[in-house]
């Protein structure tokens, strides 16, 4: 091929093709983001600039068609399969009437106006409003990269999506059965009955092939991919062979499949990645070829298409609208739904090139079309991108969930066979906007093969961190060598500041185990935070069920809030049924846990009669082909813990013999779940936090310091007396840590104590200000850090600083002086670590041991 070729338009030459379609789908969005444009938008206006209405690069051949329709059969997929299934599920009602009226609106505006204003007939006025009534979710990549995905309102707009283009397709058919002559009882009866058995097939077979598929073909991803694809596009050509939209198609094999590709999953990022890097921006370039610049020329054309625009605008805007007043949305929410629900492509496109050979519209009616089609896309995208972003700052404002809380999630591998497994739970409870690490982890003992077998653990990383990568998820491999298996896990949790651990367990009961096992066991009795003991033998995306079982006074110890957080999670992702075992004295107490707090969750309950035989409940309703099973325990000594915990994971293998078992441990340290937890300046376990018993806020007329520090001290001590009065003796003795002038309004106070183990932070707060000898002004904020006298100087100091800088600024005292109660504190001091820069220093414990030395 010469030189000269490349000036052969459009290009012929299918390298050539794909090089300059590759080089759009990487500089557009760059640019786009530089013009503070939507990507999509931006993938459109070239696909218009490369067709044949402008430069006339590319023709939009069948090539360049193929390639669109995969696009947006791929794009409905990861719709279907990327949905909150069980806000799907609670909200179908309102989908279908957000559906009908946005379907129903500009089809009544085109029967008014068509007919009056472009002297339509019936049928053609029919079908144009199966134009304007339709759309394509063209901008839901925008709401899924923004982390919107899930909004209830944008699960709304999902479903009224195969609503509005299954009317749209239904109308097409009938106007065209009515042409032909063939609208009769006969078409009906056809049409209807292959519909009811493809989606009959559909529901029923698939999910059931799905979790064949998957609990015999184990490890093997790309498979695993090719098996989705399979399944999307075989059932998206039935449904246009029955007389559906091959979207409808893709969007119903989306739906069957979304219970077995949990979203925190190495399948689901490998699903989102080749849709989001080639097969939608393919899509998205093709519509933008539709585009044919010669014929803006016409006035007429305009005048056309200006109707056509308003009647999609206007309708989907009072649809939306309605819709948000209705179900007290957001504002923001409901242009996010008007944005999802008007860019017209696909099902538009369809109708309007069957009219056109149905002689209903003439050529400058489809050039209106894809004027409209441009339009659309441009004014859609650009409303989700720019309320979605507002609607992501207004979440982000809300008030701090427990869900949100920093989490550090340990695996110890030993069995190469068990480690994916694992991995997959440790992905799946790690929060989706979580930036911390996953740390899988090898312990190698302390022997004369300590070399072979710390290159042996290091080859069992190498494969979990390939793995977590794959669901771009970040991972840091730690490797340990100690002579106790155990401590070696435990030493890690310390230095790594881990709050969830994920372990395995073979099952196996031996008489001389306490409860699984001496590495297990030793891990329970050494460590305080929460463990998940995890028996996994199929697939646990395969999971149709959870059973959760919940023993008595569970949701008093420390660590509940979290772990049953961290618990939800698993579940939501996974998208399973719930049943909750429990008994009758904590059933009331534990279901606005589960139901009414993110992710919410649907849940069946069952009684527990006799909690020493609890394995019988659970062995009367286990079914081994679909059920996972979720037990909570506690360790020895906690408040909820009875003898029959340590013989119950062994009556449960015994009794039930479950494939799929987890056992959970919540942590003993209190938690951010734990209403009386207030602050903690950071993740080191040397830094101190604030409880209720350590804050008082005076009244205006209590200006006296001496009282203020009696009660601090009264409430970190009610039961001595004696300690608190030495120790608030001692703290009116000693002359303050700052000067008057250094912080304006504050004081910090600092004394080194035997009565304390740990540092401890007292608060108290005046408005009008405490009176404070050699103060030439009045104290509205005081911090008392009361510190164990082992600890360093130089921890203390740091602790200072850190205090320091946290109340550094004017804005700050002053808003905690005016705090009437804790929330107010919380919220306050919340706030100010969010903009706070971190300490640059570190300090080990093992240098803190040194140093208290």
């Amino acid at each position: 091929m010469s030189f000269l070729d490349f000036l052969d338009l459009p290009f012929s030459d299918p390298v050539l093709i794909f090089a300059l379609v590759m080089v759009i789908i990487l500089t557009v969005p760059i640019v786009a983001d530089k013009l503070r444009v939507p990507a999509i938008v931006g993938l459109i206006f070239a696909g218009a600039l490369v067709g044949q209405g402008a430069l006339g690069l590319l023709e939009r051949d069948d090539t360049i068609i193929l390639l669109g329709t995969v696009g947006l059969l791929y794009l409905m997929f990861i719709a279907g399969i990327s949905i909150d299934l069980e806000k799907f599920s609670k909200f179908r009602e309102r989908s279908l009437s957000f559906g009908i009226i946005s379907f129903g609106l500009p089809l009544a505006g085109s029967m008014l106006l068509a007919p009056a204003l472009l002297d339509y007939s019936t049928k053609s006025a029919l079908l144009l409003g199966a134009i304007v009534g339709s759309h394509t979710l063209l901008a839901y990549p925008i709401a899924n990269r923004l982390g919107i995905g899930k909004n209830t309102a944008v699960t709304m707009s999902l479903g009224a999506t195969i609503v509005t283009d299954a009317l749209s397709l239904t109308i097409l058919a009938i106007v065209a059965a009515t042409m032909h002559g063939e609208l009769d009882a006969s078409f009906w009866l056809t049409f209807l009955g292959f519909v009811t058995l493809y989606l009959v097939v559909v529901v029923f077979t698939l999910p059931r092939l799905g979790r064949w598929f998957f609990r015999n073909v184990r490890d093997q991803t790309n498979i695993e991919y090719v098996f989705l694809l399979t399944v999307l596009f075989v059932t998206a050509y039935f449904a246009q062979l029955v007389g559906l939209a091959a979207i409808i198609g893709a969007f119903l094999a989306g739906l069957t499949m979304n219970r077995l590709v949990p979203e925190n999953s190495t399948l689901m990022s490998r699903v989102q990645f080749v849709g989001n890097a080639l097969f939608i921006p393919f899509f998205l370039i093709s519509v933008g070829m539709l585009v044919d610049f010669r014929v803006l020329v016409s006035i007429e054309v305009w005048l056309i298409a200006l109707l056509f625009f308003l009647l999609v605008m206007i309708g989907k805007y009072a649809a939306a609208k309605a819709v948000q007043l209705y179900f007290r949305f957001s504002s923001e929410e409901g242009w996010i739904m008007m944005g999802l629900t008007s860019p017209q492509a696909a099902a538009t496109l369809a109708v309007t090139l069957i009219g056109f050979d149905l002689g209903l519209f003439d050529e400058m009616a489809v050039n209106a079309v894809v004027l409209l089609i441009m339009s659309s896309c441009f004014v859609g995208p650009y409303l989700v991108d720019l309320y979605g972003r507002r609607l992501v700052l207004q979440e982000e404002k809300a008030s701090f969930s427990v869900s949100d809380a920093p989490e550090r999630i340990l695996v110890p591998l030993s069995n190469p066979d068990t480690s994916e497994a694992l991995m997959d739970i440790a992905i799946m409870i790690r929060g989706n906007k979580s930036t911390e690490p996953i740390f899988p982890l090898t312990v190698a003992r302390e022997t004369r093969s300590v070399e072979a077998d710390v290159a042996s653990g290091e080859k069992l990383l190498s494969h979990a961190v390939v793995h977590a990568a794959a669901a771009d998820v970040p991972v840091i491999p730690v490797t340990r060598v100690d002579y106790n298996i155990a401590s070696g896990i435990v030493r890690a949790t310390k230095e790594l500041r881990i709050s969830d651990i994920v372990i395995g367990w073979n099952g196996v009961i031996t008489a001389r185990q306490r409860i699984f096992g001496s590495v297990l066991d030793q891990l329970m009795d050494q460590s305080d935070e929460t463990i998940l003991v995890s028996k996994i033998e199929q697939p646990i995306n395969t999971c149709e069920r959870t059973i959760l079982v919940l023993p008595p006074m569970a949701q008093y110890e420390p660590g509940f809030g979290n772990s049953f957080q961290t618990v939800k999670k698993l579940i939501n992702q996974l998208g399973t049924k719930v049943v909750v075992l429990s008994m009758e004295s904590n059933q009331s107490i534990l279901k606005p846990f589960i139901e009414n707090q993110e992710p919410e969750l649907k849940a069946e309950y069952k009684l527990v009669s006799n909690w020493n035989n609890v394995y019988n409940d659970i062995s009367n309703i286990y079914d081994a082909d679909s059920d996972l099973v979720i037990l909570f325990s506690s360790r020895r000594g906690t408040i909820a813990w009875q003898p029959s915990f340590e013989r119950l994971p062994g009556q449960i293998i015994r009794k039930v013999t479950p494939q799929n078992l987890i056992i959970v441990y919540p942590a003993e340290v209190e938690d951010h779940s734990n209403p009386t937890a207030i602050l903690r300046l950071d993740e080191s376990p040397l830094t101190p936090d604030m409880t209720s018993n350590q804050i008082y806020i005076a009244t205006d007329a209590d200006s006296n310091h001496a009282s203020a520090i009696e009660n601090l001290v009264k409430g970190l001590f009610p039961d001595r007396s004696d300690v608190a009065s030495q120790i608030a003796h001692q703290l009116k003795s000693i002359d303050p840590d700052n000067l008057p002038g250094d912080l304006p309004g504050m004081m910090l106070q600092h004394l080194s104590t035997h009565f304390v183990d740990r540092p401890r932070l007292l608060l108290a707060i005046n408005e009008k200000g405490f009176h404070v000898k050699k103060y030439g002004e009045p104290v509205k904020v005081m911090f008392i850090l009361l510190s164990p006298t082992h600890m360093s100087m130089q921890r203390n100091l740091l602790i200072l600083n850190r205090l320091a800088r946290i109340v550094g600024d004017k804005k700050t005292r002053n808003l905690l002086a005016k705090a009437k109660n804790i929330d107010d504190i919380r919220k306050t001091l919340s706030a100010r670590l969010t903009i706070l820069p971190p300490n640059g220093e570190n300090i080990t414990e093992e240098e803190e041991g040194k140093n208290g030395e």
